[in-house]
């Protein structure tokens, strides 16, 4: 477990390499509100509303067990704990400002461990492969991760979802995806 100094100043390294890689070119991003012990986002958030792109996170739905993707231009005023104490957008955007996934060039996704070879386990929901699969399967999926939750292997079920790509405070894992898959990351 990191102290939190320790995950702020290693999820500040995350961001700097992420912010210099290609991808970061690129314009409408989904990108989770950080939680507990995961990367942290906040900064990211920030940097890309700063940059003029446009920027949604999730709203989770657990009736329905999925996402929404809503569009904020203050983390600070338009973000307010939700499902599970999760930071999500004011009720008041989530119907105003919805964004329809299939226009999401970016997806930053969360994890609790990530393998070598680009699969996730996230918290047992499903929600964002469901998310990825069905509604924004043309996203680049980006796993951001601190190399201590990075291991070889892990238990994948039929419906995961990889990742095309994993950014840590030490390097940056890409994965291409099938040439029967459009890959957005390229």
């Amino acid at each position: 477990m990191l102290s939190g100094s320790a995950r702020t100043t290693m999820s500040r390294q995350i961001l700097e390499k992420l912010v210099t890689l290609p991808i970061f070119k690129r314009n409408l991003f989904f990108i989770y509100c950080s939680f507990q012990s995961e990367v942290e986002t906040l900064m990211l958030l920030r940097r890309c509303l700063d940059e003029g792109k446009s920027v949604c996170v999730p709203v989770t739905v657990p009736q329905r067990s999925e996402l929404l993707a809503v569009t904020i231009t203050d983390p600070s005023a338009d973000l307010l704990p939700g499902y599970k104490g999760i930071p999500e957008p004011i009720p008041s955007l989530v119907e105003l400002q919805r964004v329809c996934p299939q226009s999401i060039e970016i997806a930053i996704i969360p994890g609790a461990v990530f393998e070598r070879s680009g699969h996730r386990l996230g918290y047992g929901g499903g929600y964002y492969d469901r998310f990825l699969a069905h509604k924004a399967p043309q996203a680049c999926r980006v796993g951001l991760a601190f190399s201590q939750q990075l291991v070889d292997r892990i238990p994948v079920l039929s419906h995961d979802i990889p990742l095309d790509m994993l950014v840590t405070e030490k390097e940056v894992l890409v994965w291409p995806r099938s040439e029967n898959e459009k890959n957005s990351c390229l």
